[in-house]
């Protein structure tokens, strides 16, 4: 039983995502431009969170 969980171990293969993929095979411009992309996101979400404490609506909502 041991031995036979080790061995479908050892041939298992590691999948890995589309995004882990792309940014092993993608160029270095296109890793940029979706790391920009995803920063100024982030950094747009925060300011709207700063914007809402400061007008006192302080409501948290999920983004789909």
């Amino acid at each position: 039983m041991k031995g036979e969980n080790a061995a479908v171990a050892s041939t298992k293969v590691n999948a890995s995502s589309k995004m882990s993929e792309f940014f092993r095979h993608g160029s270095v411009e296109e890793r940029r431009a979706v790391y920009l992309m995803a920063a100024n996101v982030a950094i747009n979400e925060q300011k709207d969170v700063i914007r809402s404490v400061k007008s006192g609506e302080f409501l948290i909502t999920k983004r789909k």
